[in-house]
C-alpha cells in the first residue's frame, strides 16, 4: 500500500465531527484513500462501520485511528507493528499514540534536511546515464523519494549521498554503491526496528497504560498529564543520540573484524 504524501494531507487538528461519515467523506478528511481505508478495516486495524441499511457510516473514532495509522505509516511503521500497538493498548488509549505521533513527527530522529536533485545530476558523478533499473532501485531503497512522476528525487540523507559522490571519485561503480546502500538500509532498518519495539514503544505503552488508570487501577479516559508527556519527550531526547550513536560506535569494530576475517581467509587459500 502506498504511503500518503504528507504535503497533501489534512492536518490532524482538522475538526472532528461526531456526525456519521461515509467512507468518501472519511477519506477526504484524513487524506487516506478509500481503498486503503477498506484494506485497514479488513486487516483489523480499524473497526467496521455502523450500517444504516446498506450504507456504511464511520465516526470520529474511525477518523482518529485512521489519522494515527496514516502518521505511523509515514514514520516507517509496518502494518503488523501498528496492529500490535493498537491491539495491546487499552480501549481508547490509542489517542495517546495520536498525540505522541504529533510530538515525535517525521523529523524528530532526522539530523539534516532533505535535498532534491535530478537523477541525471546524480548519475553524472559516475559519468553515465542512470538506467531504468537504477532509477527503480533509488525509488525503493528508502533513502530517495521520487518527486511525483518526474526524474527528480528527494534525498532524505544528503550526507550519505555525499559519501556516494566520494565513492564515485574513487571509481567505485554506481551499481556497487547502490548495493552498499541497500545492505546498509537493510541492516540499519533491523536495528531501528529493534530500538523502536524494545525501547521507544515500550516507553509509550507504559505511558498509555498509566494514562488510562485512575485510583485503584480503574480505567479512565483522557490524555496523559502534560508533565508525563514532557518527561517522555525528555527521555526520547536522551535516547535519540544513544540509538544513533550506537551504530557509529559499533560499525568500526565490526568493519575491522570483517576485514581481518576476509584477509585471513585469503591468506589460507594461498598454497
Amino acid at each position: 500500500m502506498s504511503q500518503i504524501d504528507a504535503r497533501r494531507q489534512p492536518p490532524r487538528s482538522a475538526a472532528r465531527s461526531p456526525v456519521d461519515m461515509t467512507v468518501e467523506v472519511l477519506s477526504a478528511r484524513t487524506g487516506v484513500s478509500v481503498r486503503n481505508i477498506r484494506a485497514y478495516q479488513t486487516a483489523g486495524l480499524i473497526p467496521p462501520p455502523r450500517l444504516r441499511g446498506r450504507l456504511g457510516l464511520y465516526d470520529s473514532e474511525h477518523q482518529g485511528k485512521l489519522e494515527l495509522i496514516r502518521d505511523l505509516r509515514q514514520q516507517g511503521f509496518r502494518l503488523d507493528a501498528i496492529k500490535d500497538m493498537l491491539e495491546n493498548t487499552p480501549e481508547g488509549a490509542w489517542s495517546e499514540y495520536a498525540l505522541i505521533s504529533e510530538l515525535f513527527s517525521t523529523t524528530f530522529f532526522t539530523v539534516e534536511s532533505p535535498a532534491r536533485k535530478h537523477i541525471a545530476e546524480m548519475a553524472a558523478n559516475w559519468g553515465a546515464t542512470a538506467t531504468p533499473e537504477q532509477r527503480e532501485r533509488l525509488s525503493r531503497n528508502g533513502l530517495y523519494r521520487r518527486v511525483g512522476d518526474t526524474d527528480e528525487f528527494e534525498i532524505l540523507s544528503p550526507a550519505l549521498e555525499r559519501i556516494g559522490v566520494q565513492l564515485a571519485e574513487l571509481k567505485v561503480p554506481l551499481d556497487t554503491v547502490l548495493d552498499l546502500q541497500d545492505a546498509l538500509i537493510e541492516h540499519t532498518r533491523a536495528i531501528a526496528q529493534a530500538y523502536v519495539q524494545q525501547v521507544f514503544l515500550a516507553q509509550i505503552k507504559g505511558l498509555a497504560l498509566q494514562a488510562h488508570r485512575g485510583e485503584g487501577g480503574a480505567a479512565r479516559r483522557g490524555l496523559p498529564e502534560l508533565s508525563a508527556m514532557e518527561e517522555l519527550k525528555a527521555l526520547f531526547e536522551r535516547l535519540r543520540p544513544l540509538a544513533i550513536g550506537s551504530i557509529s560506535a559499533a560499525f568500526p569494530v565490526v568493519l575491522q573484524q570483517e576485514f581481518d576475517r576476509a584477509v585471513n581467509e585469503e591468506l589460507k587459500r594461498k598454497p
